[in-house]
């Protein structure tokens, strides 16, 4: 216990520098922005902070992310399952399974010296097979969802489900080529969270694009 509470010391308030603070407290203050604006639930600014907090330390590769990617991913189900977004439930679902087993993964990767975890690559070729095979599987999901449940975005939940299980597969890895995948399902996300009316979740996922740009500059 006491050696995790030296990796969230060191991480989250030593090992970062003054742009790396910075970048997350705008983040974070833009969420209460919008929380005092739209007067929406604790539980979106919950979700919507700690998710802000997860990923910006991901993209600085410290493996502290997971403890407050945890609060987010069973926040965030909460309100995928208010608005009937079952990919995105399914999606979570798989999301706590991985953590679980990319905190063993990161740890026995994780450079002490330096503070971060070790990353990775794809060839062109495994790219260029992972995308292909995530576009079909999107066209086939949001067709499923499309005819057999009353999923009120389908294909948008779709494009923002199967790429999920690409990103966080590669994350759990330490491939690099994961941001590319973060970026589109924020991309998608933002117009599926803005067309339900959920302008919190809109500023999570812009700011999570800009965090993958960032991320993956970082990685590299």
């Amino acid at each position: 216990m006491k050696s995790i509470n030296n990796i969230l010391y060191t991480e989250f308030i030593k090992g970062r520098n003054i742009f790396e603070h910075m970048f997350l407290l705008v983040g974070i203050i833009l969420q209460f922005i919008v929380y005092y604006i739209t007067n929406d639930t604790m539980i979106s600014l919950i979700s919507g902070v700690t998710g802000i907090i997860s990923v910006v330390l991901c993209s600085q590769r410290k493996i502290s992310f997971y403890f407050f990617g945890f609060i987010q991913l069973f926040t965030y189900m909460y309100l995928a399952w208010q608005q009937k977004f079952y990919g995105e439930l399914v999606e979570n679902i798989f999301y706590i399974i991985t953590m679980i087993i990319g905190i063993v993964t990161w740890l026995k990767n994780y450079n002490k010296d330096e503070q971060i975890v070790e990353s990775k690559r794809l060839s062109n070729i495994q790219l260029s097979i992972i995308s292909s095979i995530m576009i079909l599987l999107c066209i086939l999901f949001g067709y499923y969802m499309s005819n057999y449940t009353d999923n009120t975005q389908p294909y948008m939940d779709a494009f923002s489900t199967i790429p999920a299980f690409i990103a966080q597969t590669l994350l759990m890895m330490r491939y690099r080529e994961q941001w590319i995948f973060w970026i589109i399902i924020d991309i998608v996300s933002i117009f599926m969270w803005g067309i339900a009316d959920n302008w919190i979740m809109v500023i999570q996922f812009i700011f999570w694009t800009l965090n993958c740009l960032y991320g993956y500059i970082k990685w590299k």
